[in-house]
């Protein structure tokens, strides 16, 4: 199976249950999803790398964290990730290390849903049968 995303019906903000065979997967395909909520499918700009690096106190909080982080540099530093190049998930100490291909976005860019923030609301990341499955609520 591979990853996959599925927008379901949510009152007044924007959900989607994810699922997919490794937690890293998991957190690739969450942020593909929020990156279709907000800007819908994009590509062909000139890509530039950044490394994240993010600690938390569960899987929930670093997915939390993590998709905040690129929503927070889309908002505020007007880059966009595009392409995971690499991201390694320490599923015992809840830390996450990636290196992410993206791109400034001007104009040409429309901002579909601005997000407030991400949030743990019905979010619960499951591994049932080594597949791993969560849903994830965006304030908008």
């Amino acid at each position: 199976m591979s990853s996959k995303h599925n927008f379901i019906e949510h009152t007044a903000d924007i959900a989607f249950d994810v699922t997919a065979n490794t937690i890293e997967e998991l957190f690739i395909e969450s942020a593909r999803a929020w990156r279709i909520a907000v800007v819908g499918d994009v590509s062909g700009k000139a890509l530039s790398n950044k490394e994240f690096n993010l600690t938390a106190e569960s899987l929930e909080e670093l997915l939390v964290n993590f998709l905040n982080e690129l929503n927070f540099y889309l908002l505020n530093k007007k880059w966009l990730a595009v392409i995971f190049n690499k991201l390694i998930i320490d599923k015992t100490n809840f830390l996450l290390s990636a290196n992410i291909a993206g791109f400034q976005i001007d104009d040409s860019i429309e901002i579909k849903e601005e997000i407030k923030s991400v949030t743990y609301h019905q979010m619960d990341i499951v591994n049932v049968d080594n597949i791993y499955s969560t849903r994830v609520v965006l304030d908008i």
